[in-house]
């Protein structure tokens, strides 16, 4: 399969209109619906341990088992101090996440833009300004105001940083990534089987972060925040029952049990109830499960003789999505994540080398499960959600809330790391490795 995108007019009219409808849908969905809205309730869960501690000045203490880091501390602490009033906080909060969003794609774009079919640039750019202005799970994140999109920025210049062997900017990115929530620490796994040498580096930028957080907040913050947030991680894995996680682990709970109305501290929700004996089967299945994927994951990353910058590129895509699915909780705004991973899939899948069709066929599929151009409304109606929760018997189910406790999501994330596995680039193309030393040598040239 070799797909060509040629520059004739009706190609350019389809983009300009896409490009059209993404400018207004950009207006409507990520300005004015997030700026009306000052949801900041996940913060609110996030934050009361700092307010305590800009309080009384005691060293932070928490209890939260999804406690986010240090580097989240330190961007809400100034805009605590700064700001007065929810509306403010709510604003600031948006406004991050749009420099975040800008810089993210940016990177993304600097890092493809070598693997992009010649004569093919100007048109490949627009559409992935397209992707991404009309990824529904990223609408959900600026609403929310969640941190997705710090991620997302740092996860990208991370990226970017590895492939021209810019190392200490490299590990600060995806030291701070992981010290804003924890999902983005797989990365040290990667870098610990791959290379030994930016695993240290990324090592020494975690040891640094989390030095300065001590000073500011205290141990629990510091050098006992990884052993706080691992012994949180123990036992049933948080959010294992929430109707709205779609992770590989949730599935099977909600394979083996039924779901029940509960209340929550800032919402109401539902819950999976599981009998003591089917807990215990989905923890052992789950990790079981977990443990497969990783052990898969490596098994990929050692099986490449050459490692080159699109190798890497590669893996560090595929990485991504498995973490979404591997994660104890996954909902629907974490695809947010994967943007990086779906250009990648985009950018090769149009860079003139022949592909199989279940390659494209996977990734049209799975970009349609996870969001792309489709509002969340028109995804509901054309997977017959509601109609699948009628017939369930959880009619209780909003159309949207029976899209992911059916994980759509999660088979969009299985669809999209089936593609990224079958354009896996030649090992002997002729890009460089990520070794900093030929990488700075160059750049001073």
């Amino acid at each position: 399969m070799n797909i060509d995108i040629r520059g004739t007019r009706l190609v350019w009219t389809l983009t300009v209109v896409a490009l059209c409808y993404s400018a207004a849908h950009f207006v409507q969905s990520g300005v004015l619906f997030p700026l009306a809205q000052q949801n900041v309730a996940k913060f609110e869960e996030e934050m009361p341990p700092l307010r305590v501690h800009l309080a009384t000045g005691e060293p932070v203490h928490f209890n939260n088992p999804v406690q986010y880091g240090p580097v989240f501390f330190f961007v809400v602490h100034p805009l605590l101090v700064w700001t007065h009033s929810i509306a403010a906080f709510s604003n600031w909060l948006y406004a991050i996440q749009i420099v975040c969003i800008a810089l993210g794609f940016l990177f993304t774009w600097a890092t493809l833009r070598p693997y992009m079919r010649p004569g093919h640039e100007s048109l490949l750019t627009a559409w992935l300004v397209v992707l991404w202005s009309n990824f529904a799970p990223l609408y959900t994140i600026l609403a929310v105001k969640s941190v997705e999109t710090w991620e997302l920025c740092l996860m990208a210049i991370g990226l970017y940083a590895y492939v021209r062997g810019r190392m200490w900017l490299m590990a600060a990115a995806v030291a701070a990534a992981a010290l804003v929530k924890v999902l983005p620490a797989i990365v040290f796994l990667y870098l610990l089987v791959t290379n030994r040498r930016a695993f240290v580096y990324a090592t020494i930028a975690m040891v640094a972060l989390l030095i300065v957080s001590q000073a500011l907040y205290g141990a629990e913050m510091g050098i006992l925040y990884w052993p706080k947030v691992v012994g949180a991680a123990s036992g049933e894995s948080f959010g294992l029952r929430w109707h709205e996680n779609l992770s590989l682990k949730a599935a099977i709970a909600k394979m083996l049990g039924h779901l029940e109305q509960f209340d929550y501290p800032l919402r109401a929700g539902r819950t999976v109830i599981l009998s003591p004996a089917r807990l215990k089967t989905t923890i052992i299945l789950g990790d079981l499960a977990v443990l497969a994927g990783l052990a898969l994951l490596v098994w990929s990353w050692m099986r490449t003789t050459l490692r080159t910058a699109e190798s890497v590129v590669w893996e560090w895509s595929l990485l991504t999505v498995v973490m979404l699915i591997l994660s104890p909780n996954t909902t629907f705004e974490y695809a947010t994540l994967v943007l990086g991973a779906i250009s990648f899939a985009l950018v090769e899948l149009t860079s003139g080398r022949p592909f199989a069709a279940p390659a494209g066929l996977s990734l049209a599929v799975a970009m349609l499960l996870l969001g792309v151009l489709l509002p969340r409304q028109v995804l509901n109606r054309l997977t017959f959600a509601g109609t699948i929760s009628l017939w369930s018997g959880y009619a209780h189910l909003t159309a949207s809330e029976a899209y992911q406790y059916y994980c759509f999501p999660l088979a969009g994330l299985f669809l999209l790391g089936a593609a990224i596995w079958n354009l896996q680039p030649p090992a002997s193309a002729p890009t460089p490795a990520p070794d900093p030393r030929p990488a700075a040598r160059a750049a001073r040239a």
